[in-house]
């Protein structure tokens, strides 16, 4: 009789669901203490630490994007090398469009980034970009990671910019006509 009362408390829902959940420290109609959720000691732990400060926030920033910046640059000055390379010696073979060999030369750039990233974290930290001394708490609130986030797109926003150098050297459509026609005059004359 008495779990009858209880369950008819408890279970109001015509699904079967539960009307109010117990919560923290609740006795459950059974006689049963609620359990501690896992994250609970460390939610309020972190509700005590105070957020990084605005000098550590931009040195996340500055410390996210500096790899990026390697990585961006490596990414696009690969993927121009290869594609252009692709494109002049291997177009023309296996019938590539332009488009196909950028997309077989970022392939290949991203190979090489993926290869190469250990390397340029490696030199950012011994260059002396680290990220500042925080708790993991600290650096898990929303405002270091939009801080890492924000350094990471300007990182690789610059490193891809820097990365468009070899199209500095690369010589126009024009110029290799003319020197075309130039070869051919002189092999006539």
């Amino acid at each position: 009789m008495l779990e009858g009362q209880l369950a008819a408390s408890r279970w109001r829902s015509k699904f079967g669901r539960p009307s109010k959940l117990p919560r923290l420290g609740d006795v459950d109609p059974t006689g049963a203490y609620c359990p501690f959720p896992e994250d609970w000691l460390q939610k309020k732990f972190a509700e005590s630490v105070p957020k990084p400060t605005s000098r550590d926030l931009v040195s996340i920033g500055v410390a996210n994007s500096i790899p990026f910046i390697g990585f961006g640059f490596l990414d696009n000055f690969f993927m121009l090398i290869f594609g252009d390379y692709i494109d002049l010696y291997l177009g023309s073979y296996f019938c590539l469009t332009t488009m196909g060999a950028a997309a077989l030369g970022n392939t290949l750039s991203d190979i090489m980034g993926i290869g190469s990233a250990f390397y340029v974290e490696r030199l950012a930290n011994r260059i002396g970009f680290t990220p500042p001394k925080l708790s993991p708490i600290q650096l898990d609130m929303s405002c270091s990671r939009n801080s890492a986030n924000a350094g990471r797109v300007l990182g690789v926003t610059l490193g891809c910019l820097l990365g468009m150098c070899p199209l500095l050297f690369k010589k126009g459509k024009d110029e290799e006509n003319e020197e075309k026609v130039e070869q051919m005059i002189a092999e006539i004359n």
